[in-house]
């Protein structure tokens, strides 16, 4: 299985020859993947098909530790518009723009966080979202997502994964990346990915908010959901095939 990870191989090789690339962004959460896919001739979007060549690209930076991103998926029901429902019933004005809905939760499995909590439906194999008030009574049950839809998402997005890992270093507040190791992974499935949330290695955030550009402020912004997974739990849900350090790396 390595061989299908060869294109993303010779460009690690490549990229690490080159040392520290100047970063192409100064957004200090995003700025190695961004450089990254910058290298990678790719534009930045939000497709549904992975990155490069049939392979989802991931970026971590050394010392980082924030969870890995997987994938943000769109509500199957109740309703048609089902986060648009949840924003306008449950969402908090903004801070600096009352007038403007907002609703972002850690959400966690089996436990309420600000009125709401995850549950797994085994049965009717969904994954859905129990709504509470402020005395902790029970509201309603709301925005379910299908295995179906998650399943598909990891055979297609992230069926083939390769996660690298970057250094930084900042010369006259400008980040520059190294590009040191390189991991190949190929996706467990669904059944890794349903223990792995229960196990708490996955997390599930509820994203709806405005945007604030210029050109579309005020608009809906949602994410609806984002799943994540957290940096050294990776191996819960994908199994590692190929692994590459470059040693002649600098500690900064």
């Amino acid at each position: 299985m390595k061989e299908e990870f060869n294109c993303i191989i010779k460009i690690f090789e490549k990229l690490t020859s080159l040392g520290y690339i100047k970063s192409n962004s100064n957004n200090i959460f995003n700025a190695a993947g961004l450089t990254l896919e910058s290298f990678l001739g790719k534009q930045l979007d939000n497709m549904f098909f992975p990155d490069y060549k049939g392979i989802e690209i991931k970026c971590t930076q050394r010392f980082s530790r924030y969870d890995i991103s997987l994938f943000t998926l769109s509500f199957d029901g109740p309703s048609l518009f089902e986060s648009n429902y949840l924003l306008r019933t449950y969402g908090k004005g903004d801070k600096n723009f009352p007038e403007y809905k907002k609703l972002i939760v850690n959400l966690k499995l089996n436990k309420k966080v600000f009125y709401f909590e995850l549950k797994i439906d085994y049965g009717n194999k969904k994954i859905f979202i129990k709504i509470y008030d402020i005395s902790g009574n029970f509201i309603e049950d709301r925005a379910f997502i299908d295995f179906f839809s998650i399943e598909q998402r990891l055979s297609i997005k992230l069926g083939k994964l390769a996660l690298f890992y970057a250094s930084k270093k900042v010369i006259d507040e400008v980040y520059y990346f190294r590009y040191y190791m390189l991991k190949c992974f190929i996706c467990r499935g669904i059944d890794a990915f349903i223990k792995a949330l229960e196990d708490g290695y996955i997390n599930a955030n509820l994203q709806l908010r405005f945007a604030r550009g210029t050109n579309d402020f005020g608009k809906n912004k949602n994410k609806n959901i984002q799943f994540t997974i957290k940096k050294d739990c990776i191996d819960k849900l994908f199994i590692k095939i190929y692994s590459d350090e470059n040693k002649k790396y600098e500690h900064y």
